[in-house]
C-alpha cells in the first residue's frame, strides 16, 4: 500500500498530466527489432481506440529502435513511482525537521509547512517543468534535457544541483559544481525510474523550493514569490511563471483527489 500522500499525488498527476497523451513519452518496442528497413513487427496501429498511444510504431533515430507512444497504463505505473518518490521524500524531510538536534542523521529542510504542502508544491513544479514526460525523466534524446542541460522532472540546473545534494559531502559540493564532468555525472544520477534517482531529483527540487520560499518571505503571497524565485533565480516577482505555477499549486492544495478502482488495479495498490 502507498501512503495517503502518495495516493493523492498520483490521482492529481493523472488528472493534470494526461497519461498516454504525450508524443514525447516513447517506449521502445523490442519485438520490432533494431533495423529501420526491416522491422520484425507489423508497423500498424497497436490498438483500435482513437487514442494517441494507439498510433503505429515509428523509427526513432535517437534511440535507434522502433518506438510507440507510451500507453496510458504504462504511464500510470510510471506516475505511481513518481508519486511515491515525491511523497516519501517530502515525508522524510519533514521527519528530519522534527528530529532533535542530537538525533539528526540528515540535513534538515527549512519548510514551515506540512509534508503535503511540500509534496504538492513539488508536483506543481514537475507538472510545469516537464509535464511528467518519460523522456525528461530518463534524460533521453532529443528533448529530454533542457537547453542548459537541466535534468530530471523538476529540471534542475547542473550547476545548482550539487549545492543542494545532501547525499554529497558538503566539502565536495562546490568542487562538483565547478567541474563540467563531475556536475554532469551528478545530473545523470537524477535521471531514471529508480527510487534512488527519483528521490534525489525531488529532494534537490524541494531544497531549491525551500530556499526560494525563504528568500521571498516578504512577498504578499509566499507561494507566488517562491515560484518566481525558483523560475528566475533572482526575483520574487515573476508575473508569468510565478503566476501560472502558483495557480496550479493552489488548485492542487484545494483538490480532494481519490484513486478509482481501475487505477488501483493498474498500480497494484489496495484500498486501505
Amino acid at each position: 500500500m502507498a501512503s495517503v500522500l502518495a495516493e493523492a499525488i498520483l490521482a492529481l498527476a493523472i488528472a493534470e498530466a494526461a497519461p498516454g497523451a504525450s508524443p514525447y513519452s516513447l517506449e521502445v518496442m523490442p519485438e520490432c527489432g533494431r533495423s529501420k528497413k526491416n522491422p520484425t513487427c507489423e508497423p500498424r496501429r497497436v490498438c483500435a481506440e482513437p487514442k494517441m498511444y494507439c498510433r503505429a510504431p515509428r523509427w526513432s533515430p535517437s534511440r535507434r529502435a522502433w518506438v510507440r507512444i507510451e500507453s496510458r497504463e504504462s504511464a500510470i505505473r510510471r506516475f505511481a513511482g513518481i508519486a511515491v518518490a515525491i511523497a516519501d521524500t517530502a515525508e522524510r524531510l519533514a521527519a528530519c525537521r522534527a528530529q532533535s538536534a542530537e538525533k539528526k542523521a540528515c540535513v534538515p529542510l527549512d519548510w514551515p509547512g506540512s509534508s503535503r504542502s511540500l509534496g504538492l508544491a513539488t508536483l506543481a513544479v514537475a507538472l510545469h517543468e516537464s509535464g511528467l514526460r518519460r523522456d525528461v525523466q530518463l534524460g533521453e534524446l532529443p528533448h529530454g534535457r533542457g537547453p542548459a542541460r537541466e535534468a530530471c522532472l523538476v529540471q534542475v540546473s547542473p550547476r545548482q544541483a550539487p549545492l543542494y545534494a545532501s547525499w554529497v559531502p558538503k566539502a565536495d559540493r562546490r568542487a562538483i559544481a565547478d567541474s563540467s564532468k563531475r556536475r554532469e555525472k551528478l545530473a545523470k544520477s537524477l535521471l531514471g525510474t529508480s527510487p534512488v534517482a527519483l528521490g534525489r531529483c525531488f529532494e534537490t527540487g524541494m531544497r531549491m523550493l525551500a530556499r526560494a520560499r525563504g528568500a521571498c518571505t516578504s512577498s504578499a503571497s509566499w507561494s507566488y514569490g517562491m515560484y518566481s524565485m525558483y523560475g528566475s533565480g533572482h526575483t520574487c516577482d515573476l508575473p508569468g511563471a510565478g503566476t501560472v505555477r502558483n495557480k496550479t499549486f493552489q488548485k492542487l492544495m484545494a483538490a480532494k483527489p481519490e484513486l478509482d478502482a481501475a487505477t488501483r488495479k493498474i498500480v497494484g495498490w489496495s484500498r486501505k
